[in-house]
């Protein structure tokens, strides 16, 4: 018997021929046919001679771009075995392909075949669309001003916040800035607002320290860390309500303020019970001004700061934004603990919230920032961005969240790129973080979430439409290590449009095409997708 390789033949294979050593001449194919992948590559199959000159001839299609040698044998030699090459293109259609080569005995004439076959370039996976299912508002997507008293020279010029938030840019449509406590420091950031606020976007401001004359130190562990006195509360609040009228006054009409960054962390330390009896006291005289109210926007929206706000009658009616940050975990679901816990809780705020909005304010993914190997810096890699921002962002979305608002906007963990040596992009060159957020921010913002299910775990799909109903967007994230075609089974949509963004490619045409049932998107593997229909 012949030699043959593994993956290409195989003596046990159904389709081996039994040709054992025959007698006179012959030249045959030791296999009739072979499978091959969708993708372009590489085969080999064996033929078997003896006493004959043979050659091969391509039969009808273009699967086989070459096959090496196409020719051989001798009339004096006896039982011989030679392998072929064989190169195939990829099946970029949606049908299987198949191709026949033709091995010809030159000494008798006889002729045998080899077919081969070959299947589809991807997986086919398969969503199910339900506009009639309505879940949350989706307000918008985008993250920090970088606040110049931390950031000193790395702030956002003009230029950079036009790619943001300007026409042809990413379509961000959130912007939130620091309540500097110093009011010196106020007009930093307005050129910046206006420009957003022009743009469509939303503004909001939080504070992370109230001025030093209304606060004291006290000990949280081994630090000392500011703390509002009691007696200062009415204070605090007209130094917000001064924040907001001199905003208003400036030309930025903010739609929201929190009462503090992170209550639970050391910037200006409050308990539960304090921060609850401040929104109580004066929530109304700062929502007086026009200006949405949020809370309690804790570290890791725990239990601890939230549920007194959604449980509280008076400090809730004076609550119109439920907020907070995904800082102690939130993606990493497979096992039941303290992230699960952290998650299930955070998805579940929608249902008790009574037509109220949560938003995520603040995270960021940095993981390996503090090495001195760059080869460590896995926010580098693309990989680790599409599982960590683009599934937190999914998740969200899932877990009926309006807004999803990132950290810094310009830093080398960032949307924007700075002169840091760690950054991916080169200064004010958008990041692959900036591309994941801008799918969302342009396909989902002012939308409405509606039902989406994959058939497929590594294909996760969130889908919006707007108020006529008459369009739809699908934001996809294709996890796996193929190529996906997703079918969506809307009957008599259109594609407006379709982009991809993966390790190659940012925001690039997507394919896309018609099936029986509604339309298909290619996603590249590892990619995320974009689609607009029209209905």
């Amino acid at each position: 018997m012949g030699l043959c390789l593994a993956w290409g033949c195989s003596d046990d294979d159904d389709n081996v021929m039994n040709t054992g050593e025959r007698e006179g001449s012959y030249a045959l194919f030791l296999k009739n046919e072979l499978q091959v992948s969708g993708h372009a590559g590489t085969t080999m199959a064996v033929v078997q001679w003896s006493e004959a000159e043979w050659e091969i001839s391509l039969g009808e299609g273009d699967l086989v771009t070459a096959v090496s040698p196409m020719s051989g044998g001798a009339a004096t030699d006896l039982h011989q075995n030679v392998r072929l090459k064989i190169d195939y293109n990829v099946n970029g259609g949606r049908e299987a392909k198949s191709q026949v080569l033709h091995l010809t005995n030159k000494t008798t004439g006889e002729v045998s075949d080899l077919t081969i076959r070959q299947g589809l370039a991807y997986e086919i996976t398969a969503l199910d669309i339900d506009a009639s299912v309505r879940h949350q508002p989706v307000v918008g997507f985008g993250g920090m001003y970088n606040p110049k008293i931390w950031t000193g020279s790395n702030v956002l010029s003009t230029e950079d916040m036009n790619t943001l938030y300007g026409p042809g840019g990413l379509g961000y449509s959130v912007l939130r800035l620091m309540i500097y406590p110093n009011e010196a420091d106020w007009s930093t950031d307005v050129a910046a607002a206006k420009l957003a606020q022009e743009n469509g976007a939303i503004v909001f401001a939080c504070p992370w320290v109230a001025p030093d004359a209304l606060t004291e130190l006290v000990k949280v562990g081994d630090n000392d860390v500011p703390h509002l006195k009691a007696e200062n509360y009415a204070a605090y609040a007209d130094h917000l309500v001064k924040y907001i009228t001199y905003m208003q006054a400036n030309g930025v009409n903010l739609y929201a303020i929190s009462v503090q960054n992170e209550p639970d962390m050391e910037f200006m330390t409050w308990t539960p019970e304090e921060l609850l009896t401040f929104v109580k006291q004066y929530g109304a005289k700062i929502r007086a001004t026009g200006v949405k109210l949020m809370a309690p926007e804790a570290c890791g929206t725990s239990p601890d700061f939230t549920d007194p706000f959604i449980n509280d009658a008076e400090a809730f009616a004076q609550t119109d934004i439920v907020v907070g940050h995904l800082y102690q975990g939130f993606i990493n679901t497979a096992q039941a603990g303290y992230e699960k816990d952290r998650h299930d809780y955070v998805c579940g705020l929608y249902s008790r919230i009574g037509g109220k909005t949560w938003w995520m304010t603040e995270h960021l993914f940095n993981d390996g920032e503090t090495e001195t190997d760059p080869a460590l810096w896995q926010f580098r890699t693309w990989d680790y961005n599409l599982t960590h921002l683009g599934k937190e962002i999914h998740m969200c979305m899932e877990g009926y969240c309006s807004a999803y608002v990132y950290w810094y906007l310009k830093r080398f963990y960032g949307m924007l790129g700075d002169s840091d040596q760690r950054s991916p992009a080169g200064e004010g060159e958008v990041t692959k973080n900036g591309y994941i957020l801008a799918h969302y921010a342009q396909y989902a913002t002012g939308m409405t979430r509606i039902g989406a299910t994959s058939d497929n775990s590594s294909v996760m799909a969130t889908a919006y439409t707007n108020e006529a109903g008459s369009e739809v967007t699908i934001v996809l994230l294709n996890l796996s290590t193929d190529t996906q075609s997703v079918e969506i089974p809307l009957s008599g949509a259109t594609v407006k449009e379709a982009v991809e963004t993966d390790a190659d490619r940012n925001m690039a045409p997507a394919e896309t095409g018609k099936t029986d049932t509604g339309i298909y998107v290619m996603a590249n593997a590892n990619s995320i997708v974009s689609v607009r229909l029209a209905l």
